[in-house]
């Protein structure tokens, strides 16, 4: 166990809960309080999910994504400020991205 907490264990409710699964696995969607955007949180403290665990938040994190950003969207898993516990984002597209639609 880590001397450090880590603020995605603790998961507390300050942003918006779009969605929290208990099955299959654990996970919740909220926005970043960071970057204001929704992103999907895996329950268990790991730096990766199976790829199975991650289809499964891409699907979930997508529909809330295509409701929220018609002009396209794409995921960002590159956990910048907290490594070690897998998360990632829905980002929109900058105004500048070439339209693909």
């Amino acid at each position: 166990m880590s001397d450090r907490s880590c603020e995605l264990c603790e998961c507390a409710p300050i942003t918006r809960r779009y969605a929290e699964y208990q099955q299959p696995f654990r996970f919740v969607i909220m926005d970043c309080d960071s970057c204001d955007v929704p992103m999907a949180v895996l329950g268990e403290h790991r730096r990766a999910p199976h790829d199975t665990e991650r289809a499964f938040m891409q699907a979930a994190l997508g529909a809330i994504a295509d409701a929220m950003f018609r002009h396209g969207w794409f995921f960002d898993d590159h956990m910048r400020q907290i490594p070690d516990h897998y998360h990632l984002h829905a980002r929109p597209y900058p105004a500048w991205w070439p339209k693909t639609r």
